[in-house]
């Protein structure tokens, strides 16, 4: 019984140093996000207390704010909210003076399991850590031979920032009509009140530690600006936060033309332009908070 336990207890280590050798190189899509999530949370406690901090989705994570490092942090986390990283300035070991809570894709809860595991020993001391099971780790293995087999580069898979030429025209154009689409529809109103609510308790929270908050709407496709969900959106939060400055999509997108990469995420000629215009306003929340 014991050299069972032994020999069991020998695989499992020997299994997690050649996930912890070897799972950097071969992680899917997922697990890259789901890792970069993790160490923006479990930075923030050790990072030096900033004065400005961002809130919201993927369409926070992608902005850098170059010139302002060390006034601005960012808690744009892929596939979650601003409800995630509220909770996160809330808890934390430090508070920023202004808070910009991106309002574009409200509709996922605040993530707690995220939030524990970005706490825990294993992200504080390994942050290129991500836990792999046996059969995945095997089955991207031999995706990664069969491409090295096929002569097929790695980044073949990567999205319209990295691609080039008529096939990203293409795509673009697909996942454009994808999201004309899902923008048709309308949030129901019992659950768009429900999420209201909860930005009102998490907003108001952060009021309630001196906190300045300004909500933030970041533009997307000039044929998805007007469509009934984001013109919804938009509405809904003016009326439930009167008293809250907002950063709207026009006013970033003043003077530009809007692609994108996918209809939703500013590509990288976007991304200057909409940081140009937002300059004065991230110039005055910083300069407002100096030391």
């Amino acid at each position: 019984m014991k050299t069972s336990i032994a020999v069991a207890l020998g695989l499992i280590v020997a299994y997690g140093a050649l996930i912890f050798l070897t799972n950097s190189g071969a992680e899917t899509l997922m697990q890259m996000w789901a890792r970069q999530n993790r160490n923006a949370i479990t930075a923030y406690a050790t990072t030096e207390p900033r004065q400005v901090v961002f809130a919201g989705s993927s369409l926070t994570a992608i902005a850098d704010f170059p010139g302002f490092e060390s006034c601005i942090y960012n808690l744009g986390l892929i596939g979650e909210s601003a409800l995630t990283g509220m909770d996160v300035v809330r808890s934390g070991r430090w508070m920023p003076k202004t808070v910009f809570v991106e309002i574009n894709f409200p509709d996922r809860g605040s993530n707690a399991d995220l939030m524990r595991r970005a706490n825990g020993w294993l992200a504080r001391n390994f942050p290129d850590f991500v836990y792999t099971s046996p059969v995945t780790y095997v089955a991207q293995l031999g995706g990664a031979a069969w491409r090295r087999f096929r002569a097929v580069p790695a980044g073949d898979s990567v999205g319209p920032t990295q691609a080039t030429g008529r096939g990203t025209n293409a795509l673009r154009e697909a996942e454009l009509a994808i999201q004309r689409e899902f923008y048709e529809t309308k949030f129901n109103e019992l659950v768009l009140r429900t999420i209201l609510a909860e930005f009102a308790i998490k907003i108001g929270a952060l009021q309630k530690n001196g906190l300045n908050v300004v909500l933030l709407e970041w533009p997307i496709h000039p044929q998805l600006e007007d469509s009934p969900r984001a013109r919804q959106l938009r509405d809904a939060f003016r009326r439930s936060f009167p008293n809250l400055r907002m950063v709207n999509a026009e006013e970033l997108a003043k003077g530009l033309v809007i692609k994108t990469m996918d209809g939703t995420h500013l590509a990288d000629a976007d991304l200057i332009g909409v940081l140009r215009n937002f300059t004065p306003e991230l110039q005055a929340a910083c300069a407002k908070h100096a030391p």
